[in-house]
């Protein structure tokens, strides 16, 4: 009777754990998670899987196997004398080093288990008396694994875990597998290794602009009296025009004829319509938003921007994308050959962003790493001296400045020399103004072209 009631409440908590998992899938920042070890060892097994922070996901694993057998259909193979049955609950913190759901990870667990073991040969010499006597009994107990996710996709991904499980067991001993009286009881420490091979599907909800519909009503006009008026002379007929696409009306969509490659000394920060996100020092991390001491940047509008014009363009049916340009920068200061690489995947992070988001292919895009944005602080720092925007530099602390980068062609020598100004005092005013904005990399530009099968 009370082995019944347990096995019922076991079923109960893993069912619940399943209706977990369906009432968050349509959520966002939520991911679902089978361990294939598990399955190999014919136990039934699901994670769900919150992210918390920009690093962090708190979620529950649970598992349940009810049959004696490694495998369901052979519970009945008297020939095959195994017995184990086992219920166990895990919930678990991780930290991303990356960003959550991908990359290097590190996690930390609870762990109770409810286990009756028998005639079971555990590899690498593990529990060695479960060969020869059937333990049942619990574990309660904690640990600390380590892993790697690699995305498959916008959704899918595939996880490699390892760890291990330190607690305290208590446990009745029994002469064999399947009968046998009660010959000892087992209490005290024991671990547990954690093996996992993760199938895992993230939840992603699109996020939607809300847009405002004002209804204006005109105010009743006065009656006025009837007027003869001159006739009008007949129009001159103009010949018609054909209209411009209606999609060419926002600002960072130009046409193909208007493509121009990007070159060092295009100074994009001037080009009318153009779109930029920021990025962190030293991280090429896309975020919607975030906070660098007292300086923070909200990326959620333009992002959603980019998002709504990239999906209207390719639902129009009068013109084609011809290219998504996308031109990744960096800052000035830091070793040249690092911050080409910085601006390359800053750019390749918003293409990822796009695509995870809307069916863009890659022959689409033209990504560029722009390097160090000198270009653009060189006319950062034309307009302070022509009297546009406000610095705590000097006039002169400006013009020299601007003299050192246009005598210096050696990037690492210019900001080497830009450093040692008035003992550094010039370069880190620059650092806590300028130098922030340059870290840009979202500058883009979409080309289109007339749809040649409308």
């Amino acid at each position: 009777m009370i082995a019944n009631l347990k096995n019922l409440v076991y079923c109960l908590a893993f069912a619940g754990l399943l209706a977990l998992s369906s009432q968050v899938a349509a959520g966002q920042d939520v991911s679902i998670r089978n361990n294939l070890a598990y399955d190999a060892i014919g136990t039934l097994n699901a994670a769900v899987e919150f992210q918390v922070g920009d690093h962090v996901s708190v979620g529950v694993n649970g598992g349940f196997k009810s049959w004696p057998r490694f495998l369901a259909w052979e519970s009945n193979n008297t020939e095959n004398t195994t017995h184990w049955r086992h219920f166990l609950v895990s919930p678990e913190a991780r930290y991303y080093f990356s960003e959550v759901f991908k990359g290097a990870f590190i996690g930390a667990d609870a762990l109770y288990t409810h286990f009756n073991v028998g005639d079971v040969k555990f590899p690498i010499g593990l529990y060695p008396e479960a060969k020869d006597y059937r333990f049942q009994g619990d574990f309660y107990g904690g640990g600390l694994s380590g892993g790697y996710a690699w995305r498959l996709g916008p959704h899918w991904r595939i996880e490699a875990e390892a760890g291990v499980e330190l607690g305290y067991v208590k446990a009745d001993k029994f002469e064999c597998a399947h009968c046998g009286s009660q010959v000892g009881r087992k209490e005290g420490a024991a671990f547990i290794p954690k093996v996992g091979i993760n199938l895992a599907y993230n939840f992603k909800r699109r996020e939607q602009k809300k847009q405002e519909i004002l209804e204006i009503i005109a105010p009743p006009q006065p009656e006025l009296p009837e007027l003869e008026l001159e006739p009008e002379p007949e129009p001159e007929i103009v010949p018609e025009l054909e209209p411009l696409p209606a999609i060419l009306s926002h600002p960072v969509v130009r046409l193909a004829s208007e493509y121009k490659p990007y070159t060092p000394d295009r100074v994009l920060r001037k080009e009318k319509g153009a779109l930029y996100v920021y990025f962190p020092k030293n991280s090429y991390k896309l975020e919607r938003s975030f906070s660098e001491g007292s300086y923070s940047r909200d990326n959620g509008p333009t992002l959603d921007e980019i998002l709504a014009v990239t999906e209207e363009i390719l639902k129009d049916t009068v013109t084609r994308v011809s290219c998504i340009q996308i031109v990744g920068l960096s800052s000035v200061d830091g070793p040249s050959d690092v911050n080409r690489n910085i601006s390359l995947d800053r750019a390749n992070a918003l293409k990822r962003y796009i695509q995870e988001r809307v069916p863009v292919p890659d022959g689409l895009f033209e990504t560029v790493g722009g390097g160090e944005a000198w270009t653009e602080l060189k006319d950062s720092v034309k307009d302070l001296l022509d009297g546009v925007g406000e610095s705590d530099l000097t006039r002169e602390q400006l013009q020299q400045v601007l003299a050192i980068m246009e005598n210096e062609p050696r990037s690492d020598a210019r900001e080497q020399q830009l450093r040692a100004l008035d003992g550094g005092n010039v370069f880190r005013i620059l650092t806590g103004s300028l130098l922030k904005d340059l870290r840009s990399s979202g500058y883009v530009r979409v080309y289109v072209e007339e749809n040649n099968n409308k």
